[in-house]
């Protein structure tokens, strides 16, 4: 009954990382850990906050990297749902010269 309860109170979100092109390798900036290779979706959990500010850097090899900062709303209930719901954030890179 404890987790049920604790899992009532946990607030979900989700972005959909986006790159044109695709295959980009997506970075946290603050923890260093590689989130995945776009297109990726990744989800965050809190039991505290309702929004969580997001720094990312996105690299692929040929392109500069690109960094975006912007904030998921952790507003479903579970994993799977704000999965579904991923936000969408789509980040165009350039070639280097």
């Amino acid at each position: 009954m404890l987790s049920v309860l604790l899992s009532a109170c946990a607030h979900h979100g989700a972005a959909a990382i986006y790159s044109h092109p695709s295959g980009a390798e997506v970075i946290d900036v603050k923890t260093g850990v590689a989130l995945g290779v776009t297109p990726v979706k990744v989800w965050w959990r809190d039991d505290s906050i309702s929004r969580k500010f997001v720094n990312i850097r996105v690299q692929k090899e040929g392109y500069r990297d690109k960094t975006n900062s912007f904030w998921v709303d952790l507003r479903h209930d579970n994993r799977e749902t704000a999965l579904e719901n991923a936000q969408p954030v789509e980040m165009i890179l350039d070639k280097v010269q």
